[in-house]
Protein backbone atom coordinates (compact mmCIF):
# COMPACT_ATOMS: atom_id res chain seq x y z
CA UNK A 1 0.00 0.00 0.00
CA UNK A 2 2.88 2.30 0.86
CA UNK A 3 4.37 1.75 -2.55
CA UNK A 4 1.09 2.63 -4.23
CA UNK A 5 0.84 5.86 -2.26
CA UNK A 6 4.40 6.77 -3.18
CA UNK A 7 3.77 6.11 -6.87
CA UNK A 8 0.54 8.12 -6.73
CA UNK A 9 2.34 11.01 -5.05
CA UNK A 10 5.14 10.95 -7.62
CA UNK A 11 2.66 10.90 -10.51
CA UNK A 12 0.64 13.75 -9.02
CA UNK A 13 3.80 15.80 -8.53
CA UNK A 14 4.91 15.04 -12.08
CA UNK A 15 1.59 16.17 -13.52
CA UNK A 16 1.75 19.34 -11.43
CA UNK A 17 5.23 20.12 -12.72
CA UNK A 18 4.22 19.46 -16.28
CA UNK A 19 1.16 21.71 -15.99
CA UNK A 20 3.29 24.50 -14.53
CA UNK A 21 5.93 24.11 -17.20
CA UNK A 22 3.43 24.24 -20.02
CA UNK A 23 1.06 26.86 -18.63
CA UNK A 24 0.28 29.28 -21.43
CA UNK A 25 1.41 32.91 -21.00
CA UNK A 26 -1.37 35.29 -20.02
CA UNK A 27 -2.08 37.56 -23.01
CA UNK A 28 -3.53 40.14 -20.62
CA UNK A 29 -0.28 40.40 -18.66
CA UNK A 30 1.68 43.18 -20.39
CA UNK A 31 5.37 43.15 -19.52
CA UNK A 32 8.08 45.76 -20.11
CA UNK A 33 11.86 45.40 -19.91
CA UNK A 34 13.87 48.40 -18.72
CA UNK A 35 17.59 49.07 -18.52
CA UNK A 36 20.05 51.92 -18.05
CA UNK A 37 22.11 53.69 -15.43
CA UNK A 38 21.32 55.70 -12.29
CA UNK A 39 18.10 57.41 -13.37
CA UNK A 40 16.66 54.08 -14.50
CA UNK A 41 17.94 52.48 -11.29
CA UNK A 42 16.06 55.25 -9.52
CA UNK A 43 17.57 58.01 -7.41
CA UNK A 44 14.42 59.53 -5.91
CA UNK A 45 13.35 59.35 -2.29
CA UNK A 46 10.69 56.67 -1.83
CA UNK A 47 7.77 58.34 -0.05
CA UNK A 48 4.65 56.86 1.55
CA UNK A 49 2.53 57.42 -1.56
CA UNK A 50 5.04 55.37 -3.57
CA UNK A 51 4.66 52.34 -1.33
CA UNK A 52 0.97 51.92 -2.15
CA UNK A 53 0.61 50.00 -5.39
CA UNK A 54 -2.18 48.33 -7.35
CA UNK A 55 -2.01 44.54 -7.05
CA UNK A 56 -2.10 44.38 -10.85
CA UNK A 57 1.32 46.05 -11.04
CA UNK A 58 4.08 43.46 -10.65
CA UNK A 59 7.88 43.45 -10.77
CA UNK A 60 10.17 40.60 -11.69
CA UNK A 61 13.06 40.58 -9.20
CA UNK A 62 16.25 40.95 -11.23
CA UNK A 63 18.91 41.49 -8.52
CA UNK A 64 19.88 39.09 -5.77
CA UNK A 65 19.89 39.91 -2.06
CA UNK A 66 17.36 42.77 -2.17
CA UNK A 67 14.41 42.95 0.25
CA UNK A 68 14.35 39.14 0.55
CA UNK A 69 13.25 38.94 -3.08
CA UNK A 70 14.37 35.94 -5.07
CA UNK A 71 15.68 36.48 -8.58
CA UNK A 72 13.18 35.47 -11.24
CA UNK A 73 10.08 35.66 -9.04
CA UNK A 74 7.18 38.11 -9.24
CA UNK A 75 6.32 40.60 -6.50
CA UNK A 76 4.13 43.65 -6.04
CA UNK A 77 5.94 46.55 -7.75
CA UNK A 78 6.99 48.41 -4.61
CA UNK A 79 10.20 50.40 -5.15
CA UNK A 80 13.08 49.98 -5.50
CA UNK A 81 12.48 47.98 -8.68
CA UNK A 82 16.03 47.55 -10.02
CA UNK A 83 18.16 46.78 -6.96
CA UNK A 84 18.58 47.87 -3.35
CA UNK A 85 21.03 50.62 -4.32
CA UNK A 86 18.17 52.33 -6.15
CA UNK A 87 15.17 54.43 -5.22
CA UNK A 88 12.14 55.80 -6.99
CA UNK A 89 12.54 55.85 -10.77
CA UNK A 90 10.52 56.45 -13.94
CA UNK A 91 9.30 52.86 -14.24
CA UNK A 92 7.33 53.14 -11.00
CA UNK A 93 4.83 55.62 -12.38
CA UNK A 94 5.09 54.25 -15.90
CA UNK A 95 3.35 51.10 -14.69
CA UNK A 96 0.90 52.88 -12.41
CA UNK A 97 -0.20 55.24 -15.17
CA UNK A 98 -0.70 52.40 -17.64
CA UNK A 99 -2.99 50.62 -15.20
CA UNK A 100 -5.08 53.73 -14.70
CA UNK A 101 -5.84 53.90 -18.40
CA UNK A 102 -5.96 50.25 -19.46
CA UNK A 103 -8.90 47.85 -18.99
CA UNK A 104 -9.24 46.42 -15.49
CA UNK A 105 -8.39 42.91 -16.68
CA UNK A 106 -4.93 43.98 -17.85
CA UNK A 107 -1.97 43.48 -15.53
CA UNK A 108 1.39 45.21 -15.99
CA UNK A 109 4.76 43.72 -15.13
CA UNK A 110 8.26 45.19 -15.30
CA UNK A 111 11.78 43.80 -15.19
CA UNK A 112 14.37 46.52 -14.51
CA UNK A 113 18.14 46.03 -14.80
CA UNK A 114 20.14 49.18 -14.13
CA UNK A 115 23.57 50.14 -12.82
CA UNK A 116 24.30 53.64 -11.55
CA UNK A 117 27.11 55.40 -13.40
CA UNK A 118 27.60 52.71 -16.02
CA UNK A 119 28.72 53.21 -19.60
CA UNK A 120 26.50 51.82 -22.37
CA UNK A 121 29.29 49.27 -22.85
CA UNK A 122 28.04 47.33 -19.82
CA UNK A 123 24.98 46.27 -21.89
CA UNK A 124 26.96 45.25 -24.98
CA UNK A 125 26.88 41.48 -24.81
CA UNK A 126 30.11 41.03 -26.76
CA UNK A 127 31.96 43.84 -25.04
CA UNK A 128 30.90 44.03 -21.38
CA UNK A 129 33.75 41.83 -20.11
CA UNK A 130 36.37 44.44 -20.99
CA UNK A 131 34.54 47.22 -19.15
CA UNK A 132 36.80 48.78 -16.52
CA UNK A 133 34.34 49.55 -13.75
CA UNK A 134 35.13 51.44 -10.53
CA UNK A 135 35.21 49.48 -7.26
CA UNK A 136 31.93 50.94 -5.98
CA UNK A 137 30.09 49.60 -9.03
CA UNK A 138 31.25 46.01 -8.64
CA UNK A 139 28.70 45.09 -5.98
CA UNK A 140 25.76 46.32 -8.06
CA UNK A 141 26.99 44.43 -11.12
CA UNK A 142 27.57 41.29 -9.09
CA UNK A 143 23.90 41.48 -8.07
CA UNK A 144 23.23 40.73 -11.74
CA UNK A 145 25.69 37.84 -11.71
CA UNK A 146 28.35 40.06 -13.28
CA UNK A 147 26.44 40.44 -16.55
CA UNK A 148 23.57 42.97 -16.58
CA UNK A 149 22.69 42.29 -20.21
CA UNK A 150 22.66 38.55 -19.58
CA UNK A 151 20.38 39.05 -16.58
CA UNK A 152 18.03 41.20 -18.68
CA UNK A 153 17.74 38.42 -21.26
CA UNK A 154 17.31 35.79 -18.54
CA UNK A 155 14.47 37.80 -17.03
CA UNK A 156 13.01 38.45 -20.47
CA UNK A 157 12.68 34.70 -20.97
CA UNK A 158 11.00 34.39 -17.58
CA UNK A 159 8.66 37.22 -18.54
CA UNK A 160 7.63 35.45 -21.75
CA UNK A 161 6.57 32.43 -19.68
CA UNK A 162 4.14 34.62 -17.72
CA UNK A 163 2.87 37.18 -20.24
CA UNK A 164 3.63 39.20 -23.34
CA UNK A 165 6.56 41.62 -23.69
CA UNK A 166 5.08 44.87 -24.99
CA UNK A 167 8.01 47.25 -24.95
CA UNK A 168 11.53 48.16 -23.82
CA UNK A 169 12.47 51.27 -21.83
CA UNK A 170 15.94 52.84 -21.75
CA UNK A 171 17.40 55.69 -19.71
CA UNK A 172 21.16 55.98 -20.08
CA UNK A 173 23.66 58.38 -21.54
CA UNK A 174 25.11 60.62 -18.85
CA UNK A 175 28.31 58.58 -18.82
CA UNK A 176 28.42 58.70 -22.63
CA UNK A 177 27.53 62.37 -22.99
CA UNK A 178 28.17 63.72 -26.46
CA UNK A 179 29.44 60.45 -27.93
CA UNK A 180 28.11 60.46 -31.46
CA UNK A 181 28.17 56.68 -31.84
CA UNK A 182 25.83 56.21 -28.87
CA UNK A 183 22.65 55.81 -31.02
CA UNK A 184 24.37 53.12 -33.11
CA UNK A 185 25.38 51.24 -29.98
CA UNK A 186 21.83 51.50 -28.62
CA UNK A 187 20.52 50.14 -31.91
CA UNK A 188 22.79 47.09 -31.67
CA UNK A 189 21.72 46.41 -28.05
CA UNK A 190 18.06 46.73 -29.02
CA UNK A 191 18.53 44.34 -31.95
CA UNK A 192 20.33 41.88 -29.65
CA UNK A 193 17.42 41.94 -27.20
CA UNK A 194 14.91 41.42 -30.00
CA UNK A 195 16.90 38.52 -31.44
CA UNK A 196 17.85 36.86 -28.15
CA UNK A 197 14.23 36.86 -26.98
CA UNK A 198 12.73 36.03 -30.40
CA UNK A 199 10.63 39.18 -30.38
CA UNK A 200 9.12 41.10 -33.30
CA UNK A 201 10.64 44.57 -33.55
CA UNK A 202 7.45 45.89 -35.16
CA UNK A 203 5.52 44.91 -32.04
CA UNK A 204 8.03 45.82 -29.32
CA UNK A 205 8.96 49.52 -29.37
CA UNK A 206 11.95 51.12 -27.69
CA UNK A 207 11.20 54.15 -25.50
CA UNK A 208 14.27 56.26 -24.73
CA UNK A 209 14.20 58.95 -22.06
CA UNK A 210 16.15 62.19 -22.26
CA UNK A 211 18.67 63.14 -19.59
CA UNK A 212 18.01 66.19 -17.37
CA UNK A 213 17.09 69.02 -19.73
CA UNK A 214 18.95 72.29 -20.17
CA UNK A 215 15.94 74.24 -18.89
CA UNK A 216 16.40 72.49 -15.53
CA UNK A 217 20.16 72.92 -15.39
CA UNK A 218 21.10 69.53 -16.80
CA UNK A 219 24.84 68.88 -16.65
CA UNK A 220 24.62 66.48 -19.61
CA UNK A 221 21.83 68.21 -21.52
CA UNK A 222 23.89 68.29 -24.70
CA UNK A 223 23.41 64.54 -24.95
CA UNK A 224 19.70 65.04 -25.62
CA UNK A 225 20.62 66.11 -29.15
CA UNK A 226 22.33 62.74 -29.54
CA UNK A 227 19.35 60.88 -28.07
CA UNK A 228 17.00 62.54 -30.57
CA UNK A 229 18.78 60.69 -33.39
CA UNK A 230 17.70 57.25 -32.12
CA UNK A 231 14.38 57.21 -34.07
CA UNK A 232 16.39 57.83 -37.26
CA UNK A 233 18.14 54.48 -36.71
CA UNK A 234 15.41 52.42 -35.03
CA UNK A 235 12.07 52.56 -36.79
CA UNK A 236 9.92 51.61 -33.82
CA UNK A 237 11.47 53.93 -31.25
CA UNK A 238 10.36 57.06 -29.40
CA UNK A 239 12.11 59.76 -27.39
CA UNK A 240 10.50 60.82 -24.10
CA UNK A 241 11.08 64.47 -23.25
CA UNK A 242 12.53 65.54 -19.91
CA UNK A 243 11.65 69.17 -20.49
CA UNK A 244 10.68 70.98 -17.32
CA UNK A 245 11.32 68.04 -15.00
CA UNK A 246 12.93 69.13 -11.72
CA UNK A 247 16.36 67.81 -10.74
CA UNK A 248 18.00 67.30 -7.34
CA UNK A 249 20.65 70.00 -7.75
CA UNK A 250 23.45 67.82 -9.11
CA UNK A 251 22.38 68.37 -12.72
CA UNK A 252 22.10 64.61 -13.21
CA UNK A 253 19.24 63.12 -11.26
CA UNK A 254 15.55 63.95 -11.16
CA UNK A 255 13.58 64.58 -7.99
CA UNK A 256 10.89 62.14 -6.87
CA UNK A 257 8.25 64.44 -8.35
CA UNK A 258 10.26 64.54 -11.56
CA UNK A 259 10.41 60.74 -11.75
CA UNK A 260 6.65 60.49 -11.27
CA UNK A 261 5.95 62.87 -14.13
CA UNK A 262 8.64 61.26 -16.29
CA UNK A 263 7.03 57.85 -15.76
CA UNK A 264 3.67 59.29 -16.76
CA UNK A 265 5.22 60.65 -19.97
CA UNK A 266 6.68 57.23 -20.79
CA UNK A 267 3.25 55.71 -20.18
CA UNK A 268 1.35 58.28 -22.22
CA UNK A 269 3.60 57.60 -25.19
CA UNK A 270 3.15 53.84 -24.78
CA UNK A 271 -0.61 54.25 -24.59
CA UNK A 272 -0.58 56.15 -27.87
CA UNK A 273 1.41 53.31 -29.42
CA UNK A 274 -0.94 50.65 -28.04
CA UNK A 275 -4.08 52.42 -29.23
CA UNK A 276 -7.34 50.80 -28.18
CA UNK A 277 -6.38 47.81 -26.03
CA UNK A 278 -8.78 44.88 -26.03
CA UNK A 279 -8.89 42.21 -23.35
CA UNK A 280 -7.99 38.79 -24.76
CA UNK A 281 -10.31 35.94 -23.74
CA UNK A 282 -7.89 33.23 -22.70
CA UNK A 283 -10.52 30.96 -21.18
CA UNK A 284 -9.76 31.78 -17.54
CA UNK A 285 -11.62 33.81 -14.95
CA UNK A 286 -8.46 35.58 -13.85
CA UNK A 287 -7.93 36.82 -10.31
CA UNK A 288 -10.55 39.56 -10.17
CA UNK A 289 -13.02 37.54 -8.07
CA UNK A 290 -16.55 36.48 -8.91
CA UNK A 291 -18.46 38.58 -11.37
CA UNK A 292 -21.37 38.93 -9.00
CA UNK A 293 -19.42 41.07 -6.56
CA UNK A 294 -18.11 43.59 -9.05
CA UNK A 295 -21.26 45.61 -9.66
CA UNK A 296 -22.44 46.36 -6.11
CA UNK A 297 -20.57 47.00 -2.85
CA UNK A 298 -20.49 44.33 -0.16
CA UNK A 299 -21.54 46.71 2.61
CA UNK A 300 -25.16 47.35 1.67
CA UNK A 301 -27.30 49.10 -0.90
CA UNK A 302 -26.33 52.37 -2.53
CA UNK A 303 -28.27 55.64 -2.51
CA UNK A 304 -29.15 57.65 -5.59
CA UNK A 305 -28.15 61.30 -5.84
CA UNK A 306 -29.07 63.03 -9.07
CA UNK A 307 -26.39 63.97 -11.56
CA UNK A 308 -25.14 67.50 -11.11
CA UNK A 309 -22.72 69.85 -9.39
CA UNK A 310 -22.37 69.64 -5.61
CA UNK A 311 -20.46 71.02 -2.67
CA UNK A 312 -19.40 68.06 -0.52
CA UNK A 313 -18.94 68.80 3.18
CA UNK A 314 -17.42 66.64 5.91
CA UNK A 315 -19.84 66.38 8.87
CA UNK A 316 -17.10 66.28 11.50
CA UNK A 317 -15.35 69.49 10.41
CA UNK A 318 -18.01 71.27 8.31
CA UNK A 319 -15.25 71.79 5.74
CA UNK A 320 -15.31 71.05 2.06
CA UNK A 321 -13.85 68.22 0.03
CA UNK A 322 -11.20 70.20 -1.86
CA UNK A 323 -8.32 69.88 -4.27
CA UNK A 324 -5.14 71.28 -2.76
CA UNK A 325 -4.62 74.91 -3.82
CA UNK A 326 -7.39 74.50 -6.41
CA UNK A 327 -4.81 73.28 -8.93
CA UNK A 328 -5.79 70.75 -11.61
CA UNK A 329 -2.97 68.24 -12.13
CA UNK A 330 -2.49 64.50 -12.03
CA UNK A 331 -1.89 63.20 -8.48
CA UNK A 332 -2.86 66.54 -6.90
CA UNK A 333 -3.86 65.86 -3.30
CA UNK A 334 -7.43 66.02 -1.97
CA UNK A 335 -8.01 67.46 1.50
CA UNK A 336 -10.35 69.44 3.73
CA UNK A 337 -10.67 73.16 2.96
CA UNK A 338 -12.66 76.19 4.03
CA UNK A 339 -13.22 77.37 0.45
CA UNK A 340 -16.11 75.90 -1.51
CA UNK A 341 -15.16 73.68 -4.44
CA UNK A 342 -17.68 72.03 -6.74
CA UNK A 343 -17.74 68.39 -7.80
CA UNK A 344 -19.69 67.08 -10.77
CA UNK A 345 -21.47 63.86 -9.77
CA UNK A 346 -22.32 61.40 -12.55
CA UNK A 347 -24.17 58.14 -11.92
CA UNK A 348 -22.78 55.03 -13.61
CA UNK A 349 -24.68 51.97 -14.79
CA UNK A 350 -23.06 49.75 -12.12
CA UNK A 351 -24.51 51.76 -9.23
CA UNK A 352 -21.34 53.75 -8.63
CA UNK A 353 -20.67 57.45 -9.25
CA UNK A 354 -17.76 59.47 -10.54
CA UNK A 355 -16.86 62.85 -9.06
CA UNK A 356 -15.07 65.31 -11.34
CA UNK A 357 -13.54 68.46 -9.84
CA UNK A 358 -14.32 71.98 -11.01
CA UNK A 359 -10.58 72.53 -11.54
CA UNK A 360 -10.72 70.60 -14.84
CA UNK A 361 -11.34 67.15 -16.26
CA UNK A 362 -9.83 65.50 -13.18
CA UNK A 363 -11.74 62.85 -11.25
CA UNK A 364 -11.58 61.89 -7.59
CA UNK A 365 -9.21 58.92 -7.58
CA UNK A 366 -7.73 56.33 -5.19
CA UNK A 367 -3.98 56.41 -5.73
CA UNK A 368 -2.66 53.35 -7.52
CA UNK A 369 -6.13 51.77 -7.52
CA UNK A 370 -5.22 50.32 -4.13
CA UNK A 371 -7.74 48.61 -1.84
CA UNK A 372 -5.51 49.05 1.21
CA UNK A 373 -6.24 51.11 4.30
CA UNK A 374 -4.38 54.40 4.10
CA UNK A 375 -4.37 54.60 0.30
CA UNK A 376 -4.25 58.27 -0.62
CA UNK A 377 -7.14 60.05 -2.33
CA UNK A 378 -6.20 62.46 -5.12
CA UNK A 379 -7.42 63.73 -8.47
CA UNK A 380 -6.33 62.25 -11.78
CA UNK A 381 -7.25 62.66 -15.44
CA UNK A 382 -10.80 61.38 -15.87
CA UNK A 383 -10.57 57.93 -17.48
CA UNK A 384 -13.45 56.08 -15.78
CA UNK A 385 -11.59 53.18 -14.15
CA UNK A 386 -12.54 51.54 -10.85
CA UNK A 387 -10.11 53.78 -8.95
CA UNK A 388 -12.41 56.66 -9.92
CA UNK A 389 -15.72 55.02 -9.00
CA UNK A 390 -17.45 55.44 -5.64
CA UNK A 391 -20.58 54.22 -3.89
CA UNK A 392 -22.88 56.65 -2.07
CA UNK A 393 -24.77 55.25 0.94
CA UNK A 394 -27.15 57.34 3.05
CA UNK A 395 -26.70 56.81 6.81
CA UNK A 396 -29.16 59.52 7.92
CA UNK A 397 -31.06 62.34 6.27
CA UNK A 398 -28.70 63.89 3.67
CA UNK A 399 -25.69 62.35 5.40
CA UNK A 400 -23.71 59.85 3.35
CA UNK A 401 -20.63 57.69 3.32
CA UNK A 402 -18.58 57.67 0.13
CA UNK A 403 -17.00 54.25 -0.29
CA UNK A 404 -14.58 53.10 -2.97
CA UNK A 405 -15.23 50.55 -5.68
CA UNK A 406 -11.65 49.29 -5.52
CA UNK A 407 -12.40 48.06 -1.98
CA UNK A 408 -15.77 46.66 -3.06
CA UNK A 409 -17.45 49.35 -0.98
CA UNK A 410 -15.79 48.27 2.26
CA UNK A 411 -13.60 51.38 2.70
CA UNK A 412 -14.66 54.99 2.85
CA UNK A 413 -13.30 58.46 2.24
CA UNK A 414 -11.81 59.41 5.59
CA UNK A 415 -10.50 62.71 6.99
CA UNK A 416 -7.24 61.44 8.40
CA UNK A 417 -7.09 61.21 12.18
CA UNK A 418 -10.55 62.85 12.49
CA UNK A 419 -8.72 66.18 12.26
CA UNK A 420 -10.70 69.28 11.30
CA UNK A 421 -8.05 71.76 10.15
CA UNK A 422 -7.60 73.00 6.60
CA UNK A 423 -5.24 70.71 4.73
CA UNK A 424 -6.32 67.54 6.56
CA UNK A 425 -5.56 64.69 4.19
CA UNK A 426 -8.30 62.52 2.70
CA UNK A 427 -7.53 58.83 2.47
CA UNK A 428 -9.28 55.47 2.26
CA UNK A 429 -10.10 53.59 5.46
CA UNK A 430 -12.43 50.82 6.62
CA UNK A 431 -15.99 52.16 6.70
CA UNK A 432 -17.01 52.59 10.34
CA UNK A 433 -19.64 55.30 9.78
CA UNK A 434 -17.76 57.79 11.96
CA UNK A 435 -18.30 61.50 11.47
CA UNK A 436 -14.93 61.98 9.80
CA UNK A 437 -16.17 59.47 7.19
CA UNK A 438 -19.59 61.04 6.54
CA UNK A 439 -20.46 63.81 4.12
CA UNK A 440 -23.31 66.03 2.99
CA UNK A 441 -24.11 67.01 -0.59
CA UNK A 442 -25.40 70.52 -1.31
CA UNK A 443 -26.46 71.33 -4.86
CA UNK A 444 -24.35 73.97 -6.58
CA UNK A 445 -26.66 74.18 -9.59
CA UNK A 446 -28.16 77.48 -8.46
CA UNK A 447 -24.71 79.03 -8.40
CA UNK A 448 -24.28 81.30 -11.41
CA UNK A 449 -20.52 81.20 -11.38
CA UNK A 450 -18.43 80.71 -14.46
CA UNK A 451 -16.98 77.48 -15.70
CA UNK A 452 -18.30 74.14 -16.82
CA UNK A 453 -21.57 74.34 -14.92
CA UNK A 454 -22.71 77.33 -16.96
CA UNK A 455 -21.43 75.57 -20.05
CA UNK A 456 -23.75 72.62 -19.33
CA UNK A 457 -26.77 74.94 -19.07
CA UNK A 458 -26.09 76.57 -22.43
CA UNK A 459 -24.78 73.55 -24.32
CA UNK A 460 -26.61 72.78 -27.58
CA UNK A 461 -26.47 69.00 -27.06
CA UNK A 462 -28.37 69.00 -23.75
CA UNK A 463 -31.61 69.58 -25.70
CA UNK A 464 -30.90 66.27 -27.44
CA UNK A 465 -30.33 64.42 -24.19
CA UNK A 466 -26.53 64.52 -24.21
CA UNK A 467 -24.12 66.61 -22.11
CA UNK A 468 -21.58 69.03 -23.48
CA UNK A 469 -17.98 67.79 -23.60
CA UNK A 470 -15.99 69.03 -20.61
CA UNK A 471 -12.98 69.76 -22.83
CA UNK A 472 -12.32 70.14 -26.55
CA UNK A 473 -11.81 66.43 -27.26
CA UNK A 474 -11.33 65.12 -30.80
CA UNK A 475 -14.31 65.00 -33.17
CA UNK A 476 -15.71 61.47 -33.46
CA UNK A 477 -18.82 62.26 -35.50
CA UNK A 478 -20.50 65.23 -37.20
CA UNK A 479 -24.13 65.69 -38.22
CA UNK A 480 -26.61 68.49 -38.79
CA UNK A 481 -26.76 69.28 -35.07
CA UNK A 482 -23.05 69.77 -34.61
CA UNK A 483 -19.77 68.02 -33.84
CA UNK A 484 -19.72 65.16 -31.36
CA UNK A 485 -17.01 63.78 -29.12
CA UNK A 486 -16.85 60.92 -26.64
CA UNK A 487 -16.32 61.20 -22.88
CA UNK A 488 -17.03 58.61 -20.19
CA UNK A 489 -17.99 56.13 -22.93
CA UNK A 490 -20.89 58.32 -24.10
CA UNK A 491 -21.56 60.99 -26.72
CA UNK A 492 -21.03 64.64 -25.82
CA UNK A 493 -21.50 67.83 -27.83
CA UNK A 494 -18.45 69.90 -28.73
CA UNK A 495 -19.06 73.59 -28.15
CA UNK A 496 -18.58 75.99 -31.03
CA UNK A 497 -15.88 77.73 -29.03
CA UNK A 498 -13.66 74.72 -29.64
CA UNK A 499 -13.54 75.70 -33.31
CA UNK A 500 -14.21 79.43 -33.29
CA UNK A 501 -10.64 80.63 -33.51
CA UNK A 502 -8.71 77.62 -34.74
CA UNK A 503 -8.93 74.50 -36.84
CA UNK A 504 -7.56 72.12 -34.22
CA UNK A 505 -9.94 69.40 -33.07
CA UNK A 506 -7.58 67.05 -31.22
CA UNK A 507 -6.57 63.53 -32.22
CA UNK A 508 -6.39 59.99 -30.84
CA UNK A 509 -8.70 60.92 -27.98
CA UNK A 510 -6.50 63.79 -26.80
CA UNK A 511 -7.65 67.44 -26.78
CA UNK A 512 -6.01 70.44 -28.40
CA UNK A 513 -3.60 72.43 -26.28
CA UNK A 514 -5.19 75.50 -24.75
CA UNK A 515 -1.98 77.54 -24.73
CA UNK A 516 1.15 75.40 -24.93
CA UNK A 517 3.30 75.55 -28.05
CA UNK A 518 6.26 73.50 -26.73
CA UNK A 519 6.82 70.45 -28.96
CA UNK A 520 7.50 67.24 -27.03
CA UNK A 521 6.69 64.74 -29.79
CA UNK A 522 5.56 64.64 -33.43
CA UNK A 523 3.67 62.13 -35.55
CA UNK A 524 1.25 62.04 -38.50
CA UNK A 525 -1.40 63.95 -36.53
CA UNK A 526 0.92 66.88 -35.87
CA UNK A 527 3.00 68.25 -33.02
CA UNK A 528 2.27 67.24 -29.44
CA UNK A 529 2.77 69.10 -26.18
CA UNK A 530 1.78 68.49 -22.56
CA UNK A 531 -0.79 70.31 -20.43
CA UNK A 532 -2.06 69.17 -17.03
CA UNK A 533 0.45 66.30 -17.20
CA UNK A 534 -1.21 64.81 -20.28
CA UNK A 535 -0.76 64.94 -24.06
CA UNK A 536 -2.44 67.64 -26.15
CA UNK A 537 -2.28 68.38 -29.87
CA UNK A 538 -0.67 71.74 -30.60
CA UNK A 539 -2.98 74.22 -32.29
CA UNK A 540 -0.81 75.45 -35.15
CA UNK A 541 -3.12 78.44 -35.67
CA UNK A 542 -2.12 79.71 -32.24
CA UNK A 543 1.54 78.75 -32.42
Amino acid sequence: MRGNIAITTILATAFTLVSKTWAAPDPNFHIYLAFGQSNMQGDGKIENQDRVVDKRFKMLATAGGCNNRRVGEWYDAIPPLANCAGGLGPVDYFGRTLLKKLPEQIKVGVAVVAVAGCDIQLFEKDNYRSYNMPDWMVGIVNGYNGNPYGRLIEMGKKAKEAGVIKGILLHQGETNTGQQDWPDRVKKIYQNIINDLSLNADEVPLLVGEVVNADSGGACAYHNEVIKRVPQLIKNSYVISSKGLPQKGDGLHFTSAGYRTFGERFADTMLKILGNVSVVDNGSQGSQGSQGSQNQPSTGSTSKINDGWYYITNTNSNKYLSVRNGVGANSQNVELGSTQQKWKLTNNSDGSVTLVSEVGDFALDVSGGSSDNGANVQIYSNYGGDAQKFYIREVSSNVYTITTKVSNGEKALDAEGARTSDGTNILQWTDEGKSNQTWTFKSAESNNGSGEQKQDNSCWSTALGYPCCDTCVSVSFEDGDGKWGIQNDDWCGLQKSCFANNTCSGAQGYPCCKSSCDVYSSDNDGNWSIENDDWCLIDEAKC
